[in-house]
């Protein structure tokens, strides 16, 4: 009798144990808990191949591999963040493009759902209303995941305001956000969406 109840209450801790562990997995992260989320470093991003049309990166810590158009130059060895050639960037602030198009990959250790999603950038939209104007804001499919696409640009109410537009995508997958953000002066913003429209056909979730 004593040996039964040994193993059942073995069994019972086994259980318990994979229950816990099955629900930090599949839970989501807290809203709250975003801004701290841990964000894949630049030296994840490495060069895997090197070809007539770009260079191939991968990321394995997040499944991800994408390839930086021919002649983009990229920001010291961050193979994350790169930019057209014709490319100038304000000597007040190096965030700030005066001309060409800028694209940045990111990947978050954030477990979500577009709804979720959806919800956080909405309050996030309503917090910087006064500075930004959502252009548009849709769900659409990249490489057969569902994604979050969002355009907006800096409002131009006062002459000091940075002149720049931004199209976002975030795309949530079982362990990560991923984030892939076009940033381009104002005026630049039809042609630099075509090449980011072209970057986004050759991005790949393993």
């Amino acid at each position: 009798m004593a040996k039964k109840f040994i193993i059942l209450t073995i069994v019972i801790l086994i259980l318990v144990g994979g229950g816990i562990f099955l629900w930090q997995e599949i839970r989501e992260t807290p809203m709250e808990k975003w801004e701290e989320a841990k964000v894949s470093p630049v030296e994840d991003y490495v060069i895997i191949e090197e070809t007539p049309e770009g260079k191939i990166v991968e990321n394995k810590k997040t499944k991800l591999t994408y390839k930086i158009p021919k002649d983009w130059i990229t920001k010291k060895d961050n193979f994350a963040s790169f930019y057209t050639p014709n490319a100038e960037f304000s000597e007040i602030r190096s965030d700030v493009l005066l001309k060409g198009c800028q694209i940045e990959v990111l990947g978050s250790a954030i477990k979500t759902n577009l709804a979720t999603l959806e919800e956080y950038m909405n309050k996030n939209f309503q917090k910087w209303s006064p500075v930004i104007m959502v252009d548009e804001f849709q769900r659409i499919k990249i490489n057969n995941y569902s994604a979050l696409k969002y355009k907006y640009h800096v409002k131009q109410d006062t002459p000091d305001r940075i002149k720049m537009a931004y199209i976002a995508i975030d795309i949530p997958s079982e362990k990560y956000l991923y984030k892939i953000l076009l940033a381009t002066p104002l005026q630049e913003t039809e042609r630099c969406e075509e090449e980011f429209n072209k970057f986004l056909e050759i991005v790949s979730i393993f």
